[in-house]
């Protein structure tokens, strides 16, 4: 099993590194040293945490053999070799960044560590292969990306503003789909071209129970993973995402998509704003428009493009918008505006 865990090819920032020099060059950073480990004992599995934005998170199992194999489903799409630079600057406490360390060491890439920070890149001297952001991240770094071939975003959705800026870009950049249960990514859409339906890698399947989204990982060891995602199929192995069911605001039995409204918003809005609810004696909830710090002057320009049940019966800003891994809390935000 220890062949399986690091390649003889794999670099740390340009240096060969074996297990144990691995572990004693990252002994400082507890975080690292901390998942390394874990990934070089005798276990057959790592322990990691959800990212907790629907809720608390939470701490699950997940076999090495299906970390090993979700490495090479990723290198077969992104067309990853042996000896490739990627960069992570994802926190190593969640799957995404845990990910990328496990294929630099599956896969004998080479890998470089960058900060952890909404703007983790400028002025890059060398060439990457591969890069994963938040869109935070990815927004605040698009002036410096040219030199990444493939960029990865996901955690939360991408908003149009930032897609049109994708369009303009020279990189291919991917949004992906997927979460800590399946190991990342299970599907993916090319925002470099345009595309708006998610597509499924290589041997995923997926279908619908309970109106949302099922998806069959047959790469892995796990049977099936049931979402809360509600989606619209366009064919066998392709899906547009509508948003989750946890977040569906019910407004005297009228049901509400909040992504789906924020969606129409940011075309007109360019303020950091979502779309929350707020408890109402005859209602039940009612939509609430939820600006971060100051409300603008011109938000009244988007409402006129919501139908009568979309448009927020209140507007508020607060402070800051609580984050779980680069995703918005919306239940932190809704127990916030709540119970002010």
């Amino acid at each position: 099993m220890k062949s399986k865990l690091i390649h003889k090819d794999f670099k740390l920032q340009g240096i060969s590194y074996s297990a144990n020099g691995i572990l004693e060059y990252l002994k400082e950073n507890e975080d690292y040293y901390n998942f390394l480990k874990s990934w070089f004992d005798d276990k057959d599995y790592i322990l990691t945490n959800t990212s907790g934005s629907t809720g608390n998170p939470k701490e699950i199992k997940l076999k090495k053999l299906d970390l090993i194999e979700s490495s090479k489903l990723t290198a077969r799409y992104f067309d990853l070799k042996v000896g490739d630079k990627i960069i992570n600057c994802l926190p190593i406490k969640y799957i995404a960044g845990k990910m990328m360390l496990v294929r630099s060491l599956v896969l004998g890439l080479d890998l470089y560590l960058f900060p952890v920070t909404s703007s983790p890149i400028s002025d890059l001297k060398n060439n990457y292969e591969l890069i994963a952001f938040t869109p935070i991240q990815l927004e605040n770094s698009i002036p410096f990306i040219e030199k990444i071939k493939k960029v990865l975003v996901g955690g939360s959705p991408v908003q149009d503003r930032l897609k049109e800026k994708i369009l303009k870009c020279k990189s291919d950049v991917y949004e992906t789909y997927g979460m800590t249960e399946t190991i990342t990514h299970v599907a993916v859409r090319n925002l470099s071209m345009g595309e708006k339906e998610f597509t499924t890698l290589p041997g995923i399947e997926i279908g619908e129970k309970d109106n949302c989204l099922f998806i069959k990982p047959n790469h892995l060891t796990i049977e099936m993973v049931q979402t809360n995602d509600v989606v619209e199929f366009t064919n066998k192995n392709q899906f547009l995402l509508i948003g989750r069911r946890d977040f569906i605001i019910n407004s005297g039995g009228v049901k509400l998509n909040p992504e789906l409204i924020e969606k129409k918003l940011s075309k007109y809005i360019s303020a950091d704003f979502i779309i929350s609810s707020i408890d109402h004696d005859k209602f039940g909830e009612v939509v609430a428009l939820v600006f971060k710090k100051n409300i603008p002057d011109d938000y009244n320009k988007g409402l006129t493009h919501l139908s009568k049940y979309e448009i927020p019966k209140e507007v508020l800003a607060i402070d800051n918008f609580p984050e779980n891994n680069g995703k918005i809390n919306r239940v932190k935000i809704r127990n916030l505006i709540n119970h002010n």
